[in-house]
């Protein structure tokens, strides 16, 4: 593997990693709030994932899902089943990012940016550690 190939392996995956951390704390702040928009940037995040990701997602989530009480339960089941519906291609992942623009224009910019911070930035109380959750 060339050095340059190596470069872009590790690239990727730190994309990989970031679009994951922005998807999973996107998933515990509407786990906590149940905020659609939140959703909506989670599942804009997954759009952007490889189908190996997404389902990958999507199996944790459904797992998460099962400890949760029984709406949230549904909530998450149905968002997992969202995520694996279809063959996602970049231009969905375009056309969600740009809708999401129009709810939450810092979310969106975060994800572009790959800033997973963005949920704790927003709702500590939701990654303190003095959070009993």
């Amino acid at each position: 593997m060339s050095l340059l190939d190596k470069l872009f392996s590790r690239l990727e995956r730190k994309t990989v990693d970031r679009t994951t951390d922005y998807f999973w704390d996107a998933i515990l702040v509407y786990s906590s709030n149940r905020d659609p928009v939140v959703r909506m940037a989670a599942l804009v995040a997954a759009k952007k994932a490889s189908r190996d990701e997404r389902a990958s997602m999507a199996n944790f989530l459904k797992d998460f899902a099962s400890d949760e009480d029984e709406d949230l339960t549904l909530l998450l089941n149905q968002l997992a089943d969202e995520i694996i519906s279809k063959d996602w291609t970049i231009r969905d992942a375009v056309a969600e990012g740009l809708a999401l623009t129009k709810f939450d224009e810092e979310y969106a910019i975060a994800l572009d940016k790959f800033d997973s911070a963005i949920f704790r930035r927003r709702f500590p109380e939701i990654f303190s550690e003095e959070n009993p959750e």
